[in-house]
């Protein structure tokens, strides 16, 4: 077996002075165009780790975005791919969700065209820099708990406070990467801000690398109902985002070494659209007008349905509209009565020890929870918003039963995408149960 191969790197998807100036919208919270960028509090970055065991090549890049469409992804990874030769299904792109950051999706308001062309150059560039990067490292992986800093929002007692970290260093000994997963939503700065930023995770990351641990990458995990404990400010970011980094950092103490054949299994998967407040008539119509839908969405003709709706004064329409347009740039897919958007699943693994799963949206900790311990590696991750982002993904028995204000339903795909997209990751997980 050959050994592995680690390298990493990083680069700013700042929104420029121009972009800024043609009206860069924060996502994540609050109605359409209700939250326009007025500067920058900290750079959100796209931050890469490249693996690799001489057969096979995992990318995993974070970018510090609320969400992106699927044009976006489909573009980076096709980028990064023609540039690295790895195939596209092995570039995971997870989004890290700060609702500090620039709305991408266009659901809250949207970026300019020249904006997006700056981040998927970017993120393509630094994808191919961790690439070019790579050489024989060591990987240690360590586990712990963090509790007391987040909160279930839905009003179940549970949330995942695994925290999970991967130390990636060079034979040399000098430190390549820290990747850092935990499940929280970046959302500590509070809805009154309007300065683009990273949230805790870019706290996080910037506090692990000034302790010595070379390219800190952060990936969310199973966020759909968890936030923070406090939140509200610029402080309160900073507290998460420190707790997280000194936990993360203490765990390394009794990290152990992982390593062996590198497995990546990322396979597409449909997610089916249920938008259960329309009824099967209108589902179906959209779903049969799944190629005009596509073709006003790429000619500019949703967007602008968005803007009008906004300037007669209906956000609440403009919302639906756009989502409708992030929904169609996807291409829909009708079959057999059903309304579907492709997507991908898949798991990582490194030998026996370190396992992680890769959801393509926001998965509720109920759903989550079976899902990790399904895994049966001492060391495991889950991928939120990997490779997509798709909404909330919810268990059925919890479904529309007043959560939240069911505010997750009202984004999500439909009742049975949380089930269906727990069966495609269990068909993945070649072992069913927790290694004693």
């Amino acid at each position: 077996m050959s050994a592995l191969l680690a390298g990493a790197a990083r680069a700013s998807i700042a929104p420029r002075r121009d972009d800024l100036r043609a009206g860069v919208y924060l996502g994540g919270v609050g109605a359409y165009r209700a939250r326009r960028a007025t500067g920058v509090h900290d750079e959100p970055q796209c931050r890469v780790i490249a693996l690799g065991d001489g057969v096979s090549t995992l990318i995993v890049a974070a970018v510090d975005l609320v969400g992106a469409g699927g044009p976006l992804l489909d573009r980076i990874r096709r980028d990064a791919a023609r540039l690295t030769g790895v195939r596209p299904e092995a570039i995971v792109v997870a989004c890290t969700h700060s609702h500090a950051s620039p709305d991408t999706q266009g659901l809250w308001g949207g970026v300019p065209a020249a904006y997006e062309e700056h981040v998927a150059h970017r993120a393509a560039s630094a994808i191919w820099e961790a690439w070019q990067n790579m050489a024989p490292a060591n990987a240690r992986v360590a586990t712990t708990w963090l509790g007391g800093v987040v909160r279930n929002r839905r009003g179940w007692p549970e949330t995942d406070e695994t925290l999970t970290t991967m130390r990636l260093d060079a034979a040399s000994g000098q430190p390549v990467a820290t990747l850092v997963n935990y499940a929280c939503h970046p959302t500590a700065s509070g809805p009154a801000n309007v300065e683009v930023s990273r949230d805790w995770c870019g706290v996080a990351v910037d506090e692990v690398e000034r302790a010595g641990g070379g390219v800190a990458v952060y990936v969310n995990g199973a966020i759909g109902d968890v936030n923070p404990a406090r939140d509200g400010a610029m402080e309160h970011a900073r507290a998460l985002g420190e707790a997280v980094a000194a936990a993360a950092l203490a765990s390394l103490d009794s990290a152990t070494g992982a390593g062996g054949r590198l497995r990546v299994d990322v396979r597409p998967h449909e997610v089916t659209l249920n938008f259960e407040r329309l009824s099967q008539g209108v589902q179906a119509a959209i779903g049969r007008a799944g190629f005009a839908l596509s073709a006003l969405a790429k000619s500019g003709g949703l967007g602008a349905a968005a803007l009008a709706l906004h300037a007669a004064g209906r956000p609440d329409l403009a919302q639906i509209v756009a989502a409708l347009r992030m929904m169609s740039e996807r291409r829909l897919v009708h079959r057999d009565g059903r309304t579907y958007v492709p997507a991908h699943a898949g798991v990582i693994a490194l030998g026996d020890d370190f396992e992680a799963l890769c959801a393509p949206g926001e998965v509720l900790t109920r759903l989550a929870l079976p899902l990790r311990a399904s895994m049966g590696s001492r060391h495991r991750m889950f991928f939120g918003l990997a490779h997509d982002t798709l909404g909330y993904f919810i268990p059925e028995d919890e479904w529309m039963t007043g959560r939240n204000n069911n505010y997750e339903e009202s984004v999500s795909p439909g009742r049975h995408a949380g089930a269906e997209l727990a069966d495609a990751l269990l068909q993945l997980v070649p072992h069913h149960g927790v290694r004693p």
